[in-house]
């Protein structure tokens, strides 16, 4: 997709007041200080990984360093003059890391990571949906269905209390994941109000912006897609154009859905008569801008009464405050300890925005 064909998103309230990202760095000296050195940090512990993460690479660790020269001398520069970023936000500095990897060559940094726990992720698919068709009660169902996209949402290699925990165990799965974020009541909690929506009339068409690969799009959303499907919702998933950390791109996310379908007839048939389609999103950071979308996924949801955001870097870092025209649900686990506190929140817990359409 061509840089200069963007466009807004139809489904947003108020365009002309819509403002991607939550916090500006630059009014907000103290979250500046913060995310500026933590983001090196993630630059930095990427050079220990570069080589591991790329074997066929031997350059793969010198052009990673390069790439954390280039970030370091931006942190250096901002700290002197946060003006020379505009604007200067979460977003606009993981986007700058993002083309500061892709100018020195990597064209896919985690591409074996996401592999890897790509194929783990399929072998546990068929497992995964044969439990959630084992529960007969609609909220409980739901239930377990969120709670699966938001502890497959912790799978997240830009989150430095993820990567600990995923770098000391290799056993770290779903279930792990699910001990780990909060117990429900949730920090924001409208799940109830979300599945008793859900229960009264199906949705016609949702759009669903994905985050990881892995066990959270494998395990967690497609579990999801594969419910609303079946209760003859059309369902648009769209993944980032470009690749960035561990997320799922647009074209992973042709290639996930069709070996998930091996397993599933109702993701095969939905494929097969386009109740299930993958687009990309025209994005390449972590976060969401949705007045940059691309063409193709702004015609096809024009017609959306549904749209899902999930992941920290789409849902609270960009858009935790975004209003929609349609029904909207945000789902994020908090992994980062200052933005939850910042939010008056703990590490791990949970978002669950459930907003009805204004």
């Amino acid at each position: 997709m061509s840089e200069n064909r963007k466009s807004v998103c139809p489904l947003l309230k108020n365009p002309e007041l819509y403002n991607p990202d939550t916090i500006d760095l630059y009014d907000n000296v103290k979250a500046r200080d913060y995310w500026l050195p933590c983001l090196e940090q993630m630059v930095k512990k990427f050079v220990n990984k570069a080589g591991n993460l790329n074997p066929d690479d031997p350059c793969a660790t010198e052009k990673a360093e390069n790439c954390f020269q280039k970030f370091h001398s931006l942190v250096q520069q901002l700290t002197n003059d946060p003006s020379a970023l505009k604007p200067l936000t979460i977003r606009t500095l993981l986007e700058f890391i993002e083309d500061t990897l892709r100018a020195n060559h990597f064209s896919d940094a985690w591409s074996l990571q996401k592999e890897t726990e790509s194929a783990k992720a399929l072998d546990e698919f068929e497992e995964r949906i044969c439990y959630i068709d084992s529960i007969n009660n609609f909220e409980e169902k739901w239930l377990e269905l969120i709670k699966g996209v938001l502890a497959g949402n912790v799978f997240d290699w830009g989150a430095k209390a993820v990567s600990d925990i995923l770098e000391q165990s290799q056993n770290f799965g779903l279930l792990e994941a699910m001990k780990t974020i909060e117990k429900r009541p949730w920090f924001h909690d409208n799940l109830d109000s979300w599945i008793k929506r859900l229960k009264k009339q199906p949705y016609k068409m949702c759009v669903v912006f994905v985050d990881n690969s892995g066990v959270d799009f494998i395990l967690g959303i497609l579990p999801m897609t594969r419910e609303l499907l079946k209760h003859g919702t059309k369902v648009v998933l769209s993944a980032n154009s470009s690749p960035s950390l561990n997320d799922v791109t647009y074209d992973e996310l042709n290639l996930y859905c069709c070996k998930a379908a091996k397993f599933c007839p109702i993701l095969k048939e939905s494929i097969a008569n386009e109740q299930l389609l993958a687009v990309e999103n025209g994005q390449k950071g972590p976060c969401l801008d949705l007045l940059h979308l691309s063409p193709e996924l702004c015609e096809l949801i024009k017609s959306a009464d549904l749209i899902i955001i999930e992941g920290m870097g789409r849902a609270v870092h960009t858009n935790l405050y975004a209003k929609f025209a349609v029904d909207c649900v945000k789902l994020a686990v908090l992994k980062n300890e200052w933005l939850a506190k910042s939010l008056g929140a703990q590490q791990f817990s949970v978002i669950c925005d459930y907003e009805p359409a204004i």
